[in-house]
């Protein structure tokens, strides 16, 4: 085979390759950041329809939507976050700030995933129920 017919083999074999889908897409801090600027968003306009868009990914994201309008939406908040990994595609976010005209102090944590090429939110408690048989993982007092 000639240089020419090789070079053009190799580029065929890699065109074919990321055509399938061959590379998967990592995960990016800044297209996290971008999902975490649309989660405080959607959080404070209480929109609850748009929020379960954005956590569509997992399966119970709508019941995750409904919970967490009710615990945080449309509280106003003004907050940034900083996030640690300990696992590869996992973070624990600290989402600080205020909250409202009076400044309430807002002081979340979340558990933010990179898991097939999508951002997950790990539910809040109670969205996902729990086996009657599973062990109590809630630390005491």
């Amino acid at each position: 085979m000639s240089r020419l017919g090789a070079l053009s083999a190799a580029v065929l074999c890699a065109g074919l390759l990321s055509a399938c889908g061959g590379a998967e897409k990592k995960a990016d801090l800044a297209d996290q950041d971008r999902f975490l600027r649309e989660y405080v968003t959607l959080l404070n306009k209480a929109d609850e329809d748009g929020l379960a868009d954005l956590l569509d990914d997992h399966p119970r994201g709508k019941e995750d939507a409904r919970a967490r309008i009710k615990a945080y939406g449309g509280q106003k908040w003004d907050v940034t976050w900083n996030r640690t990994s300990e696992f590869p595609d996992v973070w624990r976010v600290r989402l600080t700030g205020t909250s409202g005209a009076d400044n309430r102090p807002v002081k979340v944590v979340e558990t933010v995933s990179w898991e097939d090429e999508h951002w997950l939110l790990t539910p809040l408690d109670g969205v996902v129920p729990k086996p009657p048989d599973a062990a109590e993982t809630t630390p005491p007092g």
